[in-house]
């Protein structure tokens, strides 16, 4: 038990720690949404031709517009959604019924709405 102490003591401050620091980030997070939403309304409203894609120089990043109908989000399926499909379907003809699910899934997966990214350009010398 002595032993133990010490290193359950670590573990409770690094978990705190990280509580601390996924609470800030769930803050940025926020302000972020609030910020892509004010983005939306612009791409949206603005009646000349706003650029897909802006490298920012001053931050080695790349801004990307998704604009709605023209990109999908990703997608997971759990097994009970797979069993359902499955089930609706002749399970003997795997490879077809595959194809199948991956073409009803990816259908509901195209995005009305904007989606924006921020990435981190390799750097150049």
């Amino acid at each position: 038990m002595d032993k133990l102490k010490p290193v359950l003591t670590q573990y409770a401050d690094v978990t705190r720690r990280l509580n601390d620091v996924n609470s800030r980030a769930s803050e940025l997070r926020d302000q972020r949404r609030t910020i892509e939403l004010d983005l939306t309304a612009l791409y949206a409203t603005t009646r000349e031709e706003l650029p897909n894609k802006i490298e920012l120089s001053s931050s080695g990043m790349v801004f990307s517009v998704k604009r709605p109908n023209e990109w999908k989000k990703g997608w997971t399926l759990s097994k009970k959604e797979l069993k359902q499909y499955l089930d609706e379907l002749l399970p003997e003809h795997g490879e077809d019924l595959m194809n199948e699910i991956v073409r009803r899934q990816e259908a509901k997966m195209v995005e009305k709405d904007y989606g924006f990214e921020l990435k981190v350009t390799a750097k150049r010398d």
